[in-house]
């Protein structure tokens, strides 16, 4: 479900149920209840779309080989197209403008950090993907 909908949905429910039950025991049992299959019906949305996905994926290998072979080129043709454009213009500054070149320049920050960054900073000891406890460690 939608966050953003999520919340005001559960304000309407406790107005609601504020309303419907007298008694604070029983709104907030069914509060609770609400809220409960919101997230319930949340993660049977979450599961289709995740059972999809590794359908998808894990069908990648029956899929023609032409399409393989197209879906494994799209990282360095992308990369190696960038790279060249820029050192050709670094090589050649009178034939690329300045903008041109400051814009290819960022295309490359932007597609190498993002192809290669998280590798770069797991080698680096700098795992971003481990969940943090909210303790950092002074050094």
């Amino acid at each position: 479900m939608n966050p953003l909908l999520l919340t005001p949905l559960l304000k309407l429910g406790e107005t609601v149920f504020d309303r419907f039950f007298p008694d604070a025991e029983e709104a907030n049992k069914a509060k609770i209840l609400l809220a409960s299959e919101i997230a319930k019906i949340d993660l049977e949305k979450d599961s289709a779309f995740r059972d999809f996905v590794v359908a998808y994926e894990g069908q990648g290998d029956k899929v023609h080989p032409a399409i393989q072979i197209l879906r494994g080129s799209v990282r360095p043709v992308v990369s190696y197209t960038l790279v060249g454009f820029f050192i050709y213009g670094f090589v050649n500054p009178s034939l690329v403008e300045p903008a041109t070149l400051d814009l290819l320049w960022k295309l490359n920050l932007i597609s190498l950090g993002f192809w290669f960054g998280e590798r770069s900073l797991k080698n680096l000891g700098m795992d971003l993907g481990k969940k943090d406890d909210g303790r950092r460690k002074e050094s």
